[in-house]
């Protein structure tokens, strides 16, 4: 939207350090990202571990809204084409390991996983993205960075310039042990979306800590009526 004053942040908390936006991504087995079509790689594997969507979960949600099992090589579906059921990964979803910790949430709620999905076309890289003030200086050697405001979270494609968020307002506290932070690579995702600003900005941006093995902590905030209260 051309905020001059303002300087879009991508957080990645799947892409370890020294990797680039094209070096480990989301993708898809057709023209279209979705549910079925994601392919069962390391960065698919990543991304549902910091999201703590455990395997059995991702594959029950394909089972339930689109009536696949991604674990069997028999054709499925109706789909035709390039489109059709790619039953030579089933192997790879039988062996995909994901982590994740039964006793924390989800990040995202099964609807908003599923919106982010069936909705970001070409894939991408999981990203928290917002504006900060153009002159803000960002801390280095963070292993943690807490960011509050409303922003957007989701999978973000900056090799062409798409993706799909849903908005976050709050608080949200995410490792970098194994991801990265800085200015957004390639095509910003403001400039692909033109987001009002009030909901891509990064209200403030602090170094943090969180416990070992815990990949984010989610302070969303009270609707409306709760804060006039």
């Amino acid at each position: 939207m051309g905020y001059d004053h303002l300087r879009e942040i991508a957080i990645l908390p799947c892409l370890p350090a020294g990797l680039s936006v094209e070096d480990e991504y989301l993708t898809a087995t057709a023209p279209s990202f979705g549910l079925e079509y994601a392919k069962p790689n390391t960065a698919l594997a990543r991304t549902l571990s910091f999201l703590n969507i455990s395997k059995k979960r991702f594959l029950d949600i394909v089972l339930e809204r689109r009536g696949i099992n991604l674990r069997s090589a028999k054709p499925q579906g109706q789909g035709t084409g390039p489109w059709r059921y790619r039953g030579e990964y089933a192997a790879d979803w039988r062996g995909l390991a994901v982590s994740h910790d039964p006793k924390r949430p989800q990040l995202l709620t099964d609807d908003q996983f599923v919106e982010i999905m069936e909705n970001a076309s070409y894939g991408g890289v999981l990203a928290v993205a917002g504006y900060v003030d153009a002159d803000f200086c960002l801390p280095r050697g963070m292993t943690a960075v807490t960011v509050a405001g409303k922003f957007q979270l989701g999978i973000v494609d900056y090799i062409w310039g798409s993706g799909h968020t849903v908005t976050f307002d709050g608080s949200l506290t995410v490792d970098l042990t194994q991801g990265q932070i800085g200015d957004a690579p390639g095509y910003s995702y403001d400039s692909s979306c033109n987001f009002v600003v009030d909901y891509f900005r990064f209200r403030s941006l602090a170094r943090a800590t969180l416990p070992d093995g815990q990949r984010f902590n989610a302070q969303p905030a009270p609707p409306p009526l709760q804060r006039a209260a």
